[in-house]
């Protein structure tokens, strides 16, 4: 999916809340942004209007970085904003993603602002009361609950500082405080000396002491779901920093590239297995986004030998994902502070945009496009890496060849009646060994092939 189709499904969408700027007007946007954070949240399109296309004429950065200041240190409490530039019919525009506020009511230099139909307005003593006790809907969400038992000293320190650190690296704003206790209870992960669930998840020492549905479970299955054997399984039970560092490091490690084979030439071409920024922000959104108040389920991995399949509680709602096309829509975070944690120490840039940045990685790159279903309270999201390519050589001698069987390399030969050589009878086998459709038996002229369970791809790029 392009930026265009993205802007063109984002202005057909009945039922998202968009307004729309013919020009950048810095305090009219920043009203806009702060009525919807006090709301329902929306989209807020900069350059385009009356189904016209004005464009930004220049320095769009030195905007964006001017917005995103004025975002981060005049709106308080601080508030989730995604920001980016895109492209339209040949002209630059800026997209905002203002995600509906847990921490209402949100205020611009002092001043409330809230949304009226289509129509930004300052908010009367009314609107105030009524945001004050709606916020205490949000203030008693599962990952806002005190940790039975625990306190500061169970949570790293040197985590905290890393993401106060990155905050003010990244410029994530100059308003938040600069100790580990007042950024805490800044974010409301810390009351007095009582710390939250969100706290103890994304900072704990030992989090799965208190909270144990934090693991993730990557298993790695060889040979498809009809394989009898796994051949690797971790489970990691770390804070949700750590646990996203090592499930991204143990794909770099485990799954670092596959070799394209060109049978004509006898080359072999490097390239990952997965898209690497696609499969990064799958692992994200698997940790942010699912309902850490489900206390009978994991994240769970399963690497095949053609697919991954991340599984994790909660479900995607039913408007966003139709017929696996993915439509534009409000990011409503079933956990705003975890989310806005890993905004700071910069994992998550496009909230919203998730699922298009995968499923586009994946078309881009040439690779099958990923596929959610979502029932019985669980997501499942299947990724699809590029099949081997097999010439029809090695299809055939497979084809006929049962599983658990035997051969030895003269027997690859004398199958296709003496008409190939050593060499390329070395080569082919070589590039079915690397793929796991043989393992290697013995050593030197007593050498053997054996046949694995591995099915044949019916993938193809």
């Amino acid at each position: 999916m392009t930026n265009l189709s993205f802007i063109a499904k984002l202005l057909k969408q009945e039922d998202v809340n968009i307004e729309f700027k013919s020009k950048f007007e810095l305090s009219n946007i920043l009203k806009t942004i702060c009525a919807f954070l006090n709301t329902d949240g929306g989209w807020v399109l900069v350059g385009y209007s009356n189904k016209k296309i004005f464009g930004i004429p220049s320095n769009v950065e030195e905007l964006i970085s001017e917005l995103e200041e004025s975002v981060l240190n005049i709106i308080l409490p601080q508030p989730l904003v995604y920001i980016n530039e895109e492209e339209y019919k040949g002209k630059k525009l800026i997209l905002i993603n203002v995600l509906k506020g847990s921490r209402q009511p949100y205020s611009l230099d002092s001043n409330y602002f809230v949304r009226k139909g289509s129509s930004t307005i300052s908010a009367n003593s009314d609107d105030i009361s009524l945001l004050l006790r709606t916020s205490k809907i949000h203030t008693s969400t599962w990952e806002k609950m005190n940790v039975t038992d625990a306190s500061l000293s169970d949570l790293q320190n040197k985590e905290i500082e890393k993401t106060i650190t990155e905050s003010n690296i990244k410029g994530r704003g100059e308003s938040l405080p600069n100790t580990i206790e007042e950024f805490l209870a800044y974010f409301q992960m810390m009351d007095f000396s009582f710390i939250s669930n969100g706290a103890m998840l994304l900072f704990g020492k030992e989090p799965v002491k208190y909270i144990p549905q934090c693991r993730i479970r990557i298993t790695v299955m060889p040979y498809g779901k009809t394989g009898d054997t796994y051949s690797d399984t971790l489970l990691i039970e770390d804070n949700l920093f750590i646990s996203f560092k090592r499930t991204v490091d143990y794909f770099t490690k485990n799954l670092p590239l596959i070799n394209d084979f060109d049978p004509d030439s006898g080359h072999r071409v490097a390239m990952p297995k997965y898209p690497n920024l696609a499969l990064r922000e799958a692992i994200v959104n698997a940790i942010v986004h699912r309902d850490y108040a489900d206390y009978s389920g994991d994240i769970t991995i399963n690497i095949y030998s053609d697919n991954v399949e991340i599984i994790n509680s909660g479900e995607i709602p039913s408007n966003i994902i139709t017929d696996n096309k993915i439509n534009p829509h409000h990011s409503v975070l079933r956990n705003p502070t975890i989310a806005h944690m890993f905004y700071l120490r910069g994992n998550m840039e496009k909230i919203g945009r998730g699922l298009s940045l995968i499923k586009k990685q994946f078309s881009e790159e040439g690779y099958k496009a990923p596929e959610w279903t979502s029932e019985n309270g669980y997501t499942t999201l299947r990724l699809y890496t590029v099949s081997e390519k097999l010439n029809d050589r090695m299809n055939s001698f497979l084809n006929q060849l049962k599983k658990g069987s035997k051969f030895r390399r003269q027997d690859y030969v004398d199958y296709f009646s003496s008409n190939i050589s050593e060499k390329t009878a070395r080569n082919d086998i070589s590039v079915l060994v690397s793929s796991k459709y043989l393992i290697v038996e013995g050593k030197g002229p007593s050498t053997k092939y054996k046949r694995t369970n591995k099915e044949l791809p019916n993938i193809t790029r």
